[in-house]
């Protein structure tokens, strides 16, 4: 009988799945780099944050809509 297959393995499979698992590494040790700079710079209870303030307002602020006053029922 005469093969129809060509008998060498698929190269294609493998560089893919070289791929994949480069690629499963490299987020690996993004993630741990990630999550070591995470716990280098978490904040701790006895930080004092620096507090914002807020601009004073030197205007009063516009006033909004005002709703129109209903019609007055008279008595006919």
């Amino acid at each position: 009988m005469a093969r129809t297959t060509d008998p060498r393995p698929r190269v294609w499979i493998a560089f893919l799945a070289g791929a994949v698992a480069m690629l499963a590494i490299l987020l690996i040790w993004v993630a741990w780099r990630a999550a070591q700079t995470a716990v280098t710079t978490t904040l701790r209870a006895d930080m004092v944050l620096p507090r914002r303030t807020l601009p004073i307002p030197r205007t009063p602020p516009p006033e909004g809509p005002r709703m129109p006053k209903p019609p007055v029922p008279t008595p006919r």
